[in-house]
C-alpha cells in the first residue's frame, strides 16, 4: 500500500532522489536533479520543502511533487512525476490534491502551474484535476548578429539599469502578467546575474535586463519592455541588437504577451520556439500572480 507525506528542509536528498526516479525516466537524464540546483531552485524560484511530497511503496519513491511558494502569492506545482511502473494508480492526482489542500488551509490559496503547450496527456490530467488555462507564454529565441547598433547615433544614449531603478520609475510594470520565473522575486533573487541596458528621456523608454546562461552560449533576455509609442519601439531594437551582437543566439524564455507584444519579437528577428499554458485551481482563477 502506498504512503505519502509532506517533506521538511532536512529532506532535500530524498527530493532530489524521488525526482531523479520518477521524473527522469520520463524526460531523460539532462533533467537530473542535484541537490545545488534544487537548492539553487529554492533560492531562486522559492522551491519550498513543505510545499513538496513523497508517494512510497515501502521504502522507494515512486512519485513526487516538486513544489514552489511565494508567501501572499501563489504556489506553483514545479514538477510533478510518477514513476513510469506505478502510473495510473492515482497516485499523481493524490499529491497535486494534497496540496491543493494544504495551501487551501494554510495559504496561500492560489494554486498554479505552468505546462508546455505540447505535454497534452499532462495538461489533460490537470484539467481534470480542476485546473483551468489562464495564461499563453512563449520561448523565443534568434541568432547572434554582427551589427550591435553602435552606428546607431542614438547607441550613445545606452546606460546600465537594474532591476531596483526599472520598479521605482514604474517601467517594469509589477501589475503584468509573468510566469513564475520571470516575476519580481524570481529575477531579485537572481539580481547578481542579471546585465541591464536602458534609454531614457524623462522616463524609460525601452529596457533589457539580461543574463549568459549557465550552460553553452546563450544569452537569456529575462525582462524587456517599452513605453507606448513608436519611438520607444525603435529604441527597445536598438537595445535587442546590442544584446544580440554580444555573441552567441540569444533566448526569450516564458514570456507573455503582456510584457512585450509577439508582434514586435517577430519584428526584432525571433521565432516562437515553444509555447507553454498557464493553469490555475479553478476557484482560484479570480487571483492575481504578483
Amino acid at each position: 500500500m502506498a504512503g505519502y507525506r509532506f517533506c521538511r528542509s532536512d529532506d532535500i536528498p530524498l527530493l532530489v532522489a524521488a525526482h531523479n526516479a520518477c521524473w527522469v525516466p520520463h524526460f531523460g537524464t539532462e533533467q537530473a536533479m542535484t541537490i545545488d540546483s534544487f537548492k539553487r531552485g529554492v533560492r531562486e524560484l522559492g522551491l519550498w520543502s513543505s510545499s513538496c511530497m513523497v508517494a512510497f511503496d515501502g521504502d522507494e519513491p515512486i512519485g513526487v511533487l516538486i513544489g514552489a511558494k511565494r508567501d501572499g502569492d501563489a504556489n506553483c506545482v514545479h514538477r510533478l512525476a510518477v514513476r513510469p511502473d506505478h502510473q495510473r494508480r492515482g497516485h499523481g492526482r493524490h499529491l497535486l490534491t494534497s496540496l491543493a489542500d494544504k495551501a487551501a488551509i494554510l495559504g496561500p490559496a492560489r494554486l498554479v502551474a505552468e505546462i508546455p503547450a505540447d505535454w497534452t496527456e499532462v495538461r489533460r490530467f490537470f484539467e481534470k484535476s480542476g485546473f483551468v488555462a489562464e495564461a499563453r507564454y512563449a520561448d523565443f529565441v534568434a541568432p547572434a548578429c554582427s551589427d550591435e547598433g553602435d552606428a546607431d547615433p542614438r547607441a550613445d544614449l545606452i546606460v546600465p539599469i537594474g532591476l531596483d531603478e526599472l520598479v521605482e520609475s514604474g517601467a517594469f510594470d509589477l501589475g503584468q502578467r509573468r510566469a513564475w520565473a520571470r516575476s519580481k522575486a524570481s529575477l531579485a533573487a537572481r539580481a547578481a546575474e542579471l546585465e541591464g541596458i536602458a534609454i531614457a528621456t524623462d522616463r524609460i523608454e525601452a529596457y533589457v535586463l539580461s543574463r549568459a546562461a549557465r550552460e553553452g552560449t546563450e544569452r537569456e533576455v529575462i525582462a524587456l519592455g517599452a513605453a507606448p509609442g513608436a519611438q520607444a519601439q525603435a529604441l527597445l531594437a536598438l537595445l535587442m541588437a546590442r544584446v544580440r551582437g554580444a555573441g552567441g543566439p540569444v533566448r526569450i524564455p516564458m514570456i507573455a504577451a503582456q510584457e512585450t507584444s509577439f508582434a514586435t519579437l517577430a519584428e526584432l528577428g525571433f521565432l516562437v520556439e515553444r509555447e507553454t499554458i498557464g493553469y490555475v485551481a479553478a476557484n482560484q482563477r479570480e487571483g492575481s500572480h504578483e
